[in-house]
Parts: structure tokens; sequence; C-alpha cells
């Protein structure tokens, strides 16, 4: 009975074991869903900076793959780790930059775009337009009995 216990016990290891310790880093181009899905799990093992960069990323090369059909941005992302997803927007934003893209000539390299699309409306508006918020409580508190 020990030995049918073990037995059971070790292949339910082997069973559940792939589930747990699989480490996903590349993008599943089947479908544009399939591909968003595998996103999620691959900027898991990322840090804040680079899953920035990274949703950044993966959002515009969307955008600018699907103008060109409808399965051809499943087609550019499949098997791609995120850090080449990052770098193929790179080379992609930078040549619609080259070329005078409408869309980004505000922009004059990927690392402004970045930084551009980073800033906060707060960071980047004079801080003395802002109104004054009044503080929370009006009156001061006496002071208690000892």
């Amino acid at each position: 009975m020990k030995i049918l216990a073990a037995v059971m016990a070790l292949l339910a290891v082997i069973y559940f074991l792939p589930a747990f310790m699989s480490r996903t880093d590349e993008i599943n181009g089947a479908s544009r869903e399939a591909a968003y899905k595998s996103a999620i799990k691959a900027k898991k093992y990322l840090n804040t900076d680079e899953r920035i960069t990274f949703d950044t990323a993966f959002g515009i090369l969307d955008k600018l793959k699907s103008e060109e059909g409808p399965d051809s941005f499943a087609q550019a992302v499949n098997g791609l780790s995120p850090e080449e997803v990052i770098e193929l927007a790179k080379r992609e934003v930078n040549i619609k930059i080259a070329t005078g893209d409408p869309a980004f000539k505000q922009y004059s390299s990927w690392e402004d775009m970045l930084r551009k699309l980073s800033e906060s409306p707060a960071t980047s508006s004079d801080k003395s337009a802002r109104p004054e918020h009044a503080p929370l409580r009006q009156s001061e508190r006496p002071s208690r009995p000892q």
C-alpha cells in the first residue's frame, strides 16, 4: 500500500510540476488574443521599468502592425521574448519617425517618445496653476485634560 501511495505521489509531482515551474518568456502569436495572454505571463518576470517599456512597445506594435493586416501583429511577435519585442518596436518607431509619419512627428527618437509618454500631466504642467485644497480640519483640536 505504501508503494502504491509513493507511486501515485511521484506521478502527481510529474504531472503538476511543469505547470508550476514553467517560465514563459516568449510570445505566442497563434492569434492576437493569445499574444496578449502570453504577454501578460511574460512580463511577470520583468522589473517595473521594463514592464512599462514592454507594455508601450507591445501596444505600439499592435497599432502599427494591425494597419498592415489582421494577422500581421500576431505573426510579428510570435516567438519573441519581451526584449526582442522592445527592439522590434524601437526599430519600427524609428523608421516611422525617419519617414516623417504624421503620428510620430512630435518625437525625435524612440527614447524621446518613451520619455514624453511617461511624463505625467502634473509634472509637465505648472504646479502653481493647480488649485490649493483646504485642509480637512479647519479648526485646531483643544488640548486634552490630563
